[in-house]
This record gives structure tokens, C-alpha cells and sequence, in this order.
């Protein structure tokens, strides 16, 4: 599930335009076939994609990555980490508080 929510704006005829990672993620090309699921009682909608002939669907040849891309999204996550990594080590302070010096430390 996506970890990040994405406002969606819903226009004058209760239309909804979603953006292209959305339909990225449901694999749904714009036209397609979506079914809603409605909770009341949480006020939650849960969106799956339909799909009329299953086996006709599992017969497709799926797209697969070919290696430079897998490749150049492990070095992009690499790239990441180790991004984090410096800014959250950079963050810590350069010399240890000794206790004698801050009586609060320990409470």
C-alpha cells in the first residue's frame, strides 16, 4: 500500500482525476475498469482493479524490468541510504555531555 497519501481534488460532477503513480500502482490504464469499496463506519474507500476475464489476463506476457533498470534503481536506493545515513550522523553532536555537566540528563 502506498505510504504516502495524495490529495485528490473531486470536481463539480463528482468526478475524481487520478494522478499517474495511482494508476501506476493499480495497473490501470486511464478507461479502465476499477471497483470501489465503500466503509461507512470508518469513512474509508478501498480501490481494486476489475477485471472482467481473469485467465484471459493471466495468459498476457507480464513486462519485465531489464537489468539496467533494476540495476539503476538499487544504486538509486544505495544512493538514498547512504544520503540518510549522513544526514542523520551529521545531526548528532561532535562531543559527549558528561552528566556531572547536566544534572537532567539522566531523568
Amino acid at each position: 500500500m502506498a505510504k504516502k497519501g495524495i490529495k485528490l481534488k473531486v470536481g463539480p460532477n463528482g468526478e475524481i482525476r487520478f494522478p499517474k503513480e495511482a494508476l501506476d500502482a493499480l495497473d490501470v490504464d486511464p478507461g479502465g475498469d476499477v471497483k470501489l469499496f465503500i466503509d461507512t463506519r470508518r469513512k474509508i474507500l478501498r480501490l481494486e482493479r476489475h477485471v472482467e476475464d481473469v485467465w484471459a489476463e493471466a495468459l498476457q506476457p507480464k513486462e519485465q524490468k531489464d537489468f539496467d533498470d533494476i540495476l539503476q534503481e538499487q544504486q538509486k536506493r544505495d544512493q538514498d541510504a547512504a544520503d540518510l545515513f549522513d544526514r542523520r550522523t551529521g545531526d548528532a553532536p561532535k562531543e559527549k555531555r558528561k552528566p556531572e555537566e547536566d544534572p537532567d540528563l539522566w531523568r
